[in-house]
């Protein structure tokens, strides 16, 4: 009966091994297969990484140029050309009086964000402002603070024109001057 048994166990462990072998090639087989999924899966996530800042990219442009388009479709009540006609109202500067008074053309436009603003005196161009437009007004420098002048103009437009004032401020005084703008007839 020892031998039996003994032949009984010898053969379940034969049987047994040949099943095993077989399902360690099928456990290879599905790992393999595993591995080849999860790699698509890596590339369709990085597919989509890309797609979503493309995408992203896109909707900025896309608000830029909305923004850009708002802007200047607001400012343009105040591109284009004008006369300005400036009066010194207080001066401590010497070579000015108060009173004085000098006629500019300004040509106004819309550029990166913000306004230009061209003065010319006669056909010559004597100084740029750079600055903003809300609303209905305008504000522009020409010089930077610390520059020996600093012109600041600020203007509120009104139905066809535009009145404010321009302060130039030099190291050691200051001249102000009340401004009315209007379109050439």
């Amino acid at each position: 009966m020892k031998k039996w048994t003994l032949f009984l166990l010898i053969l379940a462990a034969c049987s047994q091994s040949c099943g095993y072998k077989e399902r360690e090639e099928k456990l290879t087989l599905r790992e393999q297969q595993i591995a080849k999924t999860e790699q698509k899966l890596m590339q369709w996530e990085q597919q989509l990484t890309v797609w979503e800042k493309e995408l992203q990219e896109k909707k900025k442009k896309q608000q830029e140029d909305s923004t850009a388009i708002t802007d200047s479709l607001h400012a343009q009540p105040v591109t284009g050309k004008w006369v300005v006609k400036m009066r010194c109202t207080e001066t401590n500067c010497s070579g000015s009086a108060i009173g004085d008074s000098k006629t500019e053309t300004w040509e106004i436009t819309y550029s990166n964000k913000g306004i230009v603003v061209n003065a010319f005196a006669g056909n010559e161009l004597s100084r740029i402002y750079n600055g903003s437009f809300s609303q209905t007004q305008l504000e522009a420098t020409n010089g930077q603070p610390g520059s020996e002048s600093v012109m600041r103009v600020i203007l509120e437009l009104k139905e066809n024109k535009m009145e404010g004032t321009r302060v130039v401020e030099r190291t050691d005084c200051k001249i102000r001057y009340s401004l009315t703008a209007e379109r050439p007839k």
